[in-house]
C-alpha cells in the first residue's frame, strides 16, 4: 500500500559521483533497496510543480519562511496512458519538518481535475480530506503549471521506512510546454559529476550514518530543485527572461 501521509525531517547534500558510489556501497550494508530501485538500479521521477502567474509560491519558498507549502503532480511512468498512476501531492514545511500528503489518481482523473475542475471523489475519509486541502491550495493561489522537473533516483530505505536515503542525478528543468509529453529540460546541477543526496528521517540519524557523514565531512545545505531552477533560469540565468511570464 502506498502511504498517503509522510512526516519527517529532510537533510540534503551535494556530492560527487565517487562519494555517491562509496556511500551506496556503505549504505547498502544497512538499508534495503526501495521497491522502485531494485538492487540499486535508478528509476526516473517526473514532476509538474504548480505556482502563481508570477511565481510567488517559489519566491516565498526561497526566502526560507517558518512555514511554506507547494503542490506537485508526480509520476514514475513515461510515456503516460489515461490509466497510468499519478500522485497529486501537497508538501508543507514547518520549522524544518516536512509533512507530505498525497492522493493517488489515474492520469485521466488528474487531467480532468487540473484542466477542467472535475474533482475526484475517493472511498476513504483521509483521501477526501487531502483532496480538499489540495483543492483549497489551487483555488487560493489560482495555481497553474509552473515547472516540469525530472530526475533519475537511486533509493534505499530501512525496513520500517523510518529512514530513506536517495541519490538524484540528471536533474532537468523545463518551463516551456509544461506537461508529461517530453522527457527533457535544462540541467539544474552545475556538473554531471554531481548528485543530490537526501536523507529523510522520522527521528535523529542513526549513529552509523552520522559517523559516515562526519568522516566524509559532508554537511547538509538548503537545496530545492524547483528553487534552484527558479534562481538559475527564471531570474536571468541561461534562459531568456520572457519565460518568467510564460502563461
Amino acid at each position: 500500500m502506498i502511504k498517503p501521509i509522510f512526516n519527517r525531517y529532510e537533510r540534503k547534500y551535494i556530492i560527487t559521483t565517487k562519494q555517491k558510489n562509496d556511500l551506496v556501497s556503505f549504505i547498502s550494508e544497512h538499508l534495503i533497496s526501495d521497491p522502485y530501485s531494485i538492487n540499486g538500479t535508478p528509476y526516473t521521477i517526473y514532476n509538474i510543480y504548480y505556482d502563481t502567474h508570477d511565481f510567488s509560491i517559489i519566491r516565498n519558498s526561497i526566502q526560507k519562511p517558518t512555514y511554506k507549502d507547494k503542490l506537485r503532480l508526480r509520476t514514475y511512468t513515461f510515456p503516460l496512458e489515461d490509466d497510468s498512476l499519478v500522485f497529486l501531492e501537497i508538501k508543507k514545511k514547518f520549522e524544518g519538518r516536512i509533512n507530505k500528503r498525497r492522493v493517488n489518481l489515474t492520469y485521466k482523473q488528474a487531467k480532468e481535475y487540473m484542466e477542467s475542475g472535475i474533482k475526484p471523489v475517493f472511498e476513504t475519509y483521509i483521501d477526501n480530506q487531502i483532496m480538499s486541502e489540495i483543492d483549497y491550495f489551487i483555488k487560493i493561489h489560482k495555481a497553474k503549471p509552473g515547472a516540469f522537473i525530472r530526475y533519475d533516483r537511486i533509493a534505499y530505505m530501512s525496513d520500517s521506512d523510518a529512514l530513506r536515503i536517495t541519490f538524484d542525478h540528471q536533474i532537468l528543468f523545463r518551463n516551456e510546454n509544461i506537461d508529461f509529453t517530453k522527457d527533457e529540460g535544462h540541467p539544474i546541477l552545475s556538473s554531471k559529476d554531481l548528485y543530490l543526496m537526501e536523507v529523510k528521517s522520522e527521528d535523529n540519524f542513526p549513529f552509523w550514518l552520522a559517523r559516515k557523514l562526519s568522516e566524509y565531512e559532508l554537511y547538509s545545505q538548503s537545496f530545492s530543485k524547483y528553487g534552484k531552477a527558479y534562481q538559475q533560469y527564471l531570474l536571468g540565468g541561461s534562459t531568456d527572461d520572457y519565460i518568467l511570464y510564460h502563461y
